[in-house]
């Protein structure tokens, strides 16, 4: 019985080993660290330019690094400049999606809106073709 029991444990011991090497791969760049656990940053694109197909562009891009966009569209306007948006107060994750576009950490606001559900908001300016996707 002794015996059973203790070679009958070694199959599900090393189950749970090769389940945490499968699912517990390093981090991303476009994930930050909440509690302790990996959490894929939520975001949304908006178009502020008035030229076609741009919000698609920069969330291919965006997908492609690892950012999940839940929403892309166009702003009510025209902007000049580049803009992220903490949405959350999780600057750092605002931040991340800057850099990933080559967007200085000054251009980086915040404005908390959590009825929206994202960690942050990219809004494309006249200036995009500075950015890293467009470069």
């Amino acid at each position: 019985m002794v015996r059973l029991l203790l070679f009958g444990g070694v199959p599900l011991a090393v189950a749970v080993l090769i389940l945490t090497a499968i699912f517990s791969g390093g981090s991303s760049e476009s994930e930050v660290l909440v509690n302790d656990r990996p959490h894929t940053i939520q975001l949304d694109v908006l178009n502020g330019t008035g030229e076609a197909k741009l919000a698609q562009r920069l969330t291919d891009y965006l997908r492609s690094r690892g950012f999940d966009v839940v929403e892309m569209g166009n702003y009510a306007g025209e902007l000049e400049n580049t803009l992220v948006i903490d949405r959350t107060g999780n600057r750092e994750a605002a931040v991340r999606v800057a850099q990933s576009l080559g967007i200085s950490e000054e251009k980086v606001v915040q404005k908390i809106d959590k009825t929206l559900y994202l960690d942050a908001s990219v809004y494309i300016g006249k200036d995009y073709r500075t950015l890293a996707p467009f470069k």
